[in-house]
């Protein structure tokens, strides 16, 4: 996969991931990464905010001109989030402000559930890794779309063409965020909706023809029972469509074949 220039995470346009190239539409160039630094007042190991000082001090300059370096603050250090397991930097009372957000509009800074994560190599959502799509790959995802859920991307690319919506993708060691080739396999969802026996073969040889069309052919299921080709029998029975028109019935599904005399 393509990196950015300026980091590790996926090329979104001209070289760069979309945040880079945001920067690079706005300001003509890309800004310089901010540097996390400690309050300039000796022996304050909290981050600056404002001035060189941290918050606390310069709240104290701000009221009264001197940080009173010799004095300790008297408040708790609040520079990461109270929310358990969270990990951000405090806002406001003691909060982030995503957490702040919630608990003004909710009451609870915990409603809704856990934060949605971002990283490097895009955002973490419902426990799956949501990434860009690069421009090459586009043709690899619902069209208009330009980010796509990691591990349906990597299956794509293996077979060459898109994920239809009835097929899913099996993390085989139970680790959603493992998308390596080996680690995936494809899984169909489709099953015929029909209970004839003609809709089932229809839909059966539409199945081969998906995903062994060299064997389907070799073994001369290439025409429908009613030589159909192909392609129009599984019209009335894609995988995960609807049945084709009405016929007699042939007998029950799984049983044995129904006679005017009644069971044989």
């Amino acid at each position: 996969m393509e990196t950015c220039q300026a980091c590790d995470r996926p090329v979104y346009a001209r070289g760069h991931c979309s945040r880079h190239y945001r920067q690079l539409l706005r300001h003509g160039g890309l800004r310089p990464e901010p540097v996390v630094a400690e309050c300039a007042v000796e022996g304050c190991a909290r981050r600056a905010v404002t001035r060189g000082w941290c918050h606390g001090h310069y709240l104290r300059w701000s009221r009264s001109g001197d940080v009173r370096a010799d004095v300790p603050l008297r408040r708790p250090d609040r520079d990461d989030c109270s929310v358990q397991g969270c990990g951000r930097g405090a806002h406001s009372g003691g909060l982030c402000r995503s957490h702040a957000r919630r608990k003004q509009v909710h009451g609870d800074p915990e409603a809704g559930g856990p934060l949605r994560v971002t990283g490097a190599g895009g955002s973490l959502s419902h426990g799956y890794w949501w990434v860009a799509v690069p421009a090459a790959d586009r043709h690899l995802v619902p069209k208009g779309r330009h980010a796509e859920f990691e591990h349906r991307l990597v299956l794509a690319r293996l077979l060459g063409r898109p994920l239809s919506p009835d097929e899913t993708v099996h993390h085989r060691n139970g680790d959603r965020l493992d998308n390596r080739p080996e680690n995936l396999e494809l899984w169909s969802t489709a099953q015929p909706k029909g209970q004839r026996v003609e809709d089932k073969l229809d839909w059966a040889y539409a199945l081969l023809a998906r995903y062994d069309p060299e064997g389907c052919t070799a073994l001369g299921l290439d025409l429908a029972p009613d030589g159909r080709p192909l392609t129009e029998a599984g019209a009335a029975g894609t995988p995960g469509g609807t049945p084709g028109a009405e016929t007699e019935k042939a007998g029950a599904p799984g049983g044995t074949p129904a006679s005017q005399g009644g069971t044989t």
